[in-house]
């Protein structure tokens, strides 16, 4: 497989250094009026996961004067000024970036720290209308609107795993104790509003991507888990905007299952997702960074040294779940930390990288003929 993928000597690669360095999405920027503000010719909305939402997205953008011809050069990186509406409560980790009818939706991981539980902060969903931002330092700031329904999607998405009659690989007894029980534990010590919405037959969910469909609905990646033989997944949800007016709760239509695991591992989570046109790019990889004290490389070190791969796929029309088989595009070894993707209509790719001295971005030469 590995003679058919592209390496990483095809690519640009600039450090871009913007405190907190932890990047974990990257989405092309449509508004040509903040473009022209900032004197660029394209830029991206990139989300930081290290803080609350609203100090944690950032713009990086590529001067429109820069003398190169081929985007060598003249990329810079703002955060942007923005302030919390609707719900106020804490927001951490900010894990994928997706737009839809005008807003960027930000989507908080739903997961725990490395030893658990299960964080509540983490489960938000946010966004904001690209529209109304005209600069990086916005005055006033830029609004975001912030739902934080503790454990709504947890719950949505746990249901229909039996519903949908998803086979999952099994969850291990660490992660078992530290995500699912130590998590009903503190809902219950603490009478928490939210006790009883996690259970004891739950998984725990980390997601990583996010991309709307041409249709509408919204695929959400899932770093863990995977599927029963270790494949990376994603669900389709339907009605993401209802946690933002009040109304009912979004609705899981199907499970996608990618046959996308790269060299080097058993086993694979989502990282991030886009789509150019009607083609699904995905970056798959590692169960979790090879940190100290990660419970789930303790359960799964068949995952820990996944190769993070770029794939690409065709969704079937009018389905909402199914098995894929991608094609791989390219493999990042010596990168696992690979974040975030995101295509142009030029054909050319750019891949956000999360370093610990910064920002890292990699983005392919243009290819002309």
């Amino acid at each position: 497989m590995s003679h058919a993928i592209s390496n990483l000597d095809d690519l640009y690669q600039f450090m871009l250094d913007l405190s907190p360095n932890e990047a974990s999405g990257l989405l092309a920027i449509e508004n040509d009026d903040l473009l022209r503000e900032h004197g660029w010719d394209r830029a991206f909305w990139v989300c930081l996961d290290e803080g609350p939402v609203t100090d944690c997205i950032a713009l990086v953008g590529h001067r429109a004067d820069s003398v190169d011809d081929d985007l060598a050069l003249g990329w810079e990186i703002a955060r942007l000024r923005a302030a919390a509406v609707g719900e106020t409560k804490a927001t951490e980790d900010a894990e994928g970036l997706a737009r839809k009818d005008g807003y960027v939706y930000v989507i908080g991981s739903h997961f725990g720290s490395k030893r658990g539980p299960l964080h509540p902060k983490r489960g938000f969903v946010a966004r904001f209308g690209e529209a109304g931002v005209l600069r990086a330092a916005n005055d006033p700031p830029a609004e975001i609107e912030v739902a934080r329904p503790s454990f709504v999607l947890h719950r949505v998405i746990n249901d229909a795993f039996g519903e949908h009659g998803v086979r999952l690989i099994p969850l291990g007894p660490n992660c078992r104790r530290a995500f699912v029980d130590e998590t009903i534990e503190v809902g219950e010590k603490k009478r928490k509003r939210w006790s009883g919405r996690v259970r004891e037959d739950d998984y725990p969910l980390n997601i990583e991507g996010l991309a709307f469909r041409p249709n509408g609905s919204l695929l959400i990646g899932l770093r863990f888990p995977m599927s029963a033989d270790g494949r990376p997944m994603m669900v389709e949800v339907e009605g993401i905007e209802r946690l933002f007016e009040g109304g009912a709760e979004p609705e899981v239509k199907g499970f996608w299952t990618l046959d996308a695991v790269g060299r080097g591992g058993e086993i694979a989570g989502v990282r991030d997702l886009t789509f150019v046109g009607d083609e699904l790019h995905a970056i798959t990889g590692d169960v979790d960074s090879a940190k100290a004290g990660s419970l789930l490389l303790e359960d799964y070190p068949g995952g820990s040294g996944t190769i993070s791969t770029h794939w690409r796929v065709t969704l079937p029309e009018g389905k909402s779940s199914g098995e894929l088989k991608p094609t791989p595009v390219r493999e990042f070894p010596g990168l696992p930390r690979v974040e975030g993707i995101a295509g142009t209509e030029d054909g050319r790719f750019f891949y956000v990288v999360d370093e610990d001295e910064g920002v890292l971005l990699r983005l392919t030469r243009l290819l002309v003929g």
